[in-house]
């Protein structure tokens, strides 16, 4: 969720880095609306990555505060946020970014199954033999996929690199460029494997024995939400861990982003275990279980990740939501999207809290036919979502 607050005078300089040596990106005016990414630790002047639109693109840079007004707001939510973060895209987020993709043999048809369904170290084993024998730029696009969701960027980018170089394509180029950024910011090089989840760990952030201990939480939540939900993994979930600062680097969040899932589990820690901690593992290990089920609306995501995480709806929230539906402004579910990434962020903290309220409403009303039989009769989500609706005043 990204803020909106304005350049403080004219003729600003939006700088490569926070160094005032640092080159020149673009000139802003006074009154100049820029989006708060995150703010940069360990400077000596409080120091802040920002993006503007400037000749109808997005130009990123560093600000300073006394160049930025609207701080004050931008710190208070920041302290006020509960977890927010970018799953409702999540898994497919990644997906999209690749060239449309019509395997033609069987093998690479049943690899792009396996990749959907959560399997890709198997799909990556169906696609090598392909790959020997084709130059089909898609085919090398998907291999890069299955690569990436199973946590081998540098080889993902050289399928992604051949593709590109046998067929050109804007969209996987982003993709490529995404991964080539977040290589080049990752630290976390130690590996751990436990019975459900592989923890790569970045070792100056976390010491081991700490990493041994978070992934026994995360095999933990996971064998708990499988159990309520009916999601077994054929092959273990990967879960990365980083200092806030290295994963805003590479993910490129809002600052009060507390994890995310994009395939896989990601989790900035500041080198403890506690029960904050805790619940984000959980809350993001339930994106992980829907994905192995298949594809679900945005709210059904995040609704059921906070229900399982041990949030529950505020009487705050209930009034507040109330209140938006009498007055016509409270989306229905299906309205709700798949990507809240650009909401602000009294819309995102809505989009959750109607999230979550109908989540819960569906644990008191529809109790005997139960969460894990829903999933496993995906199609009477949307009757169900109908209802939820009517219950809460749509």
């Amino acid at each position: 969720m990204f803020l909106a607050i304005a350049v403080k005078s004219d003729h600003t300089a939006l700088r490569s880095g926070c160094d005032e040596g640092a080159g020149t990106v673009a000139t802003l005016s006074a009154g100049a609306p820029v989006t708060i990414r995150f703010a940069l630790s360990g400077s000596e002047t409080p120091c802040y990555k920002v993006a503007v639109e400037q000749n109808g693109r997005i130009v990123e840079g560093y600000l300073p505060a006394s160049e930025i007004d609207g701080l004050d707001q931008f710190d208070q939510q920041r302290r006020e946020a509960a977890i927010v973060d970018q799953s409702a895209a999540g898994v497919n987020e990644m997906t999209s970014a690749i060239p449309a993709i019509a395997p033609k043999s069987a093998p690479a048809r049943e690899a792009a199954r396996l990749i959907e369904s959560s399997r890709p170290s198997k799909a990556l084993e169906l696609l090598r033999p392909e790959l020997e024998r084709s130059r089909d730029p898609n085919l090398f696009a998907l291999a890069g996929l299955a690569a990436w969701r199973a946590d081998q960027a540098r080889l993902a980018l050289d399928y992604w690199k051949t593709s590109l170089e046998l067929k050109p394509d804007a969209s996987l180029e982003q993709a490529y460029r995404r991964v080539l950024r977040e290589t080049a910011g990752d630290q976390s090089t130690e590996r751990l494997v436990g019975m459900r989840v592989a923890l790569r760990y970045d070792p100056a952030a976390v010491p081991a024995e700490t990493a041994r201990l978070m992934l026994a939480a995360l095999d933990q939540a996971f064998l708990r939400v499988s159990a309520e939900l009916g999601c077994a993994a054929e092959e273990r979930i990967v879960a990365i861990v980083q200092s806030p600062e290295a994963y805003r680097k590479t993910v490129d969040v809002a600052e009060w982003n507390a994890g995310q899932f994009d395939g896989r589990i990601r989790v900035p820690v500041s080198g403890r275990l506690d029960e904050s901690v805790r619940r984000v593992f959980t809350h993001e290990t339930v994106h992980a279980c829907l994905a192995v089920l298949g594809r679900w609306p945005a709210w059904f995501h995040e609704g059921l990740a906070q229900k399982l995480s041990g949030d529950s709806t505020s009487a705050a929230a209930r009034a507040q939501i109330a209140a938006e539906a009498r007055r016509g402004k409270l989306p229905r579910l299906e309205n709700l999207g798949q990507d809240w990434s650009r909401l602000d962020t009294a819309h995102a903290r809505l989009a959750y809290a109607e999230s979550l309220e109908a989540v819960e409403m569906f644990y008191e009303n529809y109790a005997q036919f139960g969460i894990a039989n829903l999933l496993r009769n995906p199609d009477r989500l949307a009757p169900i979502a109908a209802d939820l609706d009517r219950r809460l005043g749509l």
